[in-house]
């Protein structure tokens, strides 16, 4: 056994293996249903557009209601599971989520939907910060990026999910009055049945009571070296390691300082760096997501849009793992930052197909706007992997949660305001709704390419 060591150094001894993988799998599982509880409101929106009366910029309020919860879970999650535990915070912020996107079946109108969907993003912006935080903390440095990206690889398998359900409850089995019969309850409205599905996130939370334990670095800057050699056994005898043990006298234990520590000079550069890209690519991400049903289906070039959708979904399998590959091979700041550019060109290559935008661009028809769409999808979850890699790195143990969770919370602003500016552009053209979002993405890659920290191969702190 090792003495003398640091938490990460005797983390950077424990090989990956067999626990590793079971931990992304519990992490990414998780990570799945945020994305399906994210994106489901999209496929909505359409219907409750008519069945609420909605205005175009009511839509696009309902639709960001989430995203406005989720700032304040960003916000508010981070700094408890910096003051209180990665894990308590994980299992509350997952059942948060879930039992209000279950409940969100009941809303009779706006004002309820919008109460509903904001309690939702409460948890799910506090999942979103925790979850990273927790698996970058039981990660080796010389594959933390690599595993960061792979958890948000799993985005897409919500996504895809959310395609899935929706195609069910709102296309394949309605009648022509939208409603499903239900044995006992009679008929009921197909997407009421949608959001009932989307509760089932909650049977995560037993998984992660009885399958987790608290980090390392957290236990051992809350003063329990003892508890945090505990969990560094358990991970070394899972893989069938020797353990490596820390040395009280390498741990110092520190109070969670809460936001405050986020602006001292040591890391408010980084700080601010940071949190302008994440709202770069909410403004930019939600902005285009959101919409995107309606977007697909009044371009008017495709078919099926649940069809498209799940190309959608299959193309940002590729752009997760080669950004994996080149976060470890070129660095987080280099590989985030031209993954941001790209998807500011492609987003405007497709909004620039759209029927009718008439700017005299010569980029009209399907294979522009196909193309365009599949690649900005690819460069934008490649850069989604990117920056969930980099965020906890460029954070301290002691503020790594908040530092997340304001990062993201920054983010969610922009995620809100995107699709509500979207909404109220889009009657004056597809192409002035779309060219802010796809400024922003550009914007944001020019901030951490000019600004940014390379933080490969860099042990945490």
């Amino acid at each position: 056994m090792s003495s003398g060591q640091s938490v990460s150094a005797a983390l950077d001894r424990l090989p990956v293996g067999g626990f590793h993988r079971r931990l992304l799998a519990i992490c990414g599982t998780a990570w799945a249903f945020d994305g399906m509880e994210v994106i489901v409101i999209s496929f909505t929106l359409p219907v409750l557009l008519d069945a609420w009366s909605l205005s175009g910029f009511t839509a696009g309020v309902l639709g960001s209601a989430s995203l406005l919860g989720m700032i304040l879970g960003n916000w508010g999650w981070g700094y408890v599971a910096d003051r209180y535990g990665r894990k308590p915070a994980f299992q509350w912020t997952v059942l948060t989520y879930a039992a209000f996107a279950g409940l969100t079946a009941l809303a009779v109108g706006f004002y309820s939907g919008f109460a509903l969907r904001f309690l939702t993003g409460v948890g799910l912006g506090g999942a979103l910060a925790v979850d990273t935080s927790y698996l970058s903390e039981h990660l080796p440095t010389s594959r933390r990026g690599r595993y960061l990206v792979y958890l948000d690889a799993f985005w897409p398998l919500g996504y895809g999910f959310a395609v899935a359900l929706a195609w069910l409850f709102l296309a394949f089995l309605p009648g022509s009055a939208g409603t499903v019969v239900v044995p006992v309850f009679g008929a009921v409205e197909g997407w009421r049945l949608l959001f009932v599905a989307s509760a089932l996130p909650g049977l995560l939370v037993f998984i992660i009571r009885t399958q987790l334990a608290e980090t390392p670095y957290y236990l051992a800057r809350a003063g329990d070296v003892d508890a945090a050699n505990d969990r560094l056994r358990e991970i070394a005898a899972e893989n069938g390691d020797e353990p490596s043990l820390i040395d009280p006298d390498a741990v110092e234990s520190i109070d969670a300082p809460g936001f405050r520590r986020l602006f001292e000079a040591d890391i408010r550069t980084r700080t601010v760096m940071i949190a302008t890209a994440w709202f770069c690519i909410n403004f930019g991400y939600y902005g285009v997501f959101i919409w995107l049903p309606q977007t697909v289906s009044a371009a008017g070039l495709v078919g099926n849009v649940y069809y498209y959708f799940l190309l959608i979904a299959v193309v940002q399998f590729p752009g997760y793992f080669s950004a994996a590959y080149l976060v470890e091979r070129v660095g987080r700041r280099l590989t985030l930052g031209v993954y941001l550019l790209a998807s500011g060109v492609f987003t405007f290559v497709f909004a620039a197909a759209m029927p009718d935008v008439g700017f005299g661009l010569g980029i009209t028809g399907f294979w522009p706007f196909f193309v365009g769409l599949l690649a900005a999808s690819f460069f934008t979850l490649g850069a989604w992997g990117a920056i969930y890699a980099y965020t906890p790195e460029l954070f301290p143990t002691e503020a790594r949660a908040t530092g997340n969770g304001f990062a993201g919370g920054v983010g969610k602003i922009a995620a809100v305001i995107g699709p509500i500016l979207a909404g109220a552009l889009v009657t004056d053209g597809y192409l002035l709704a779309l060219a802010p979002l796809a400024a922003a993405f550009a914007v944001g890659g020019l901030v951490v390419l000019g600004f940014g920290e390379e933080t490969k191969g860099v042990s945490l702190r």
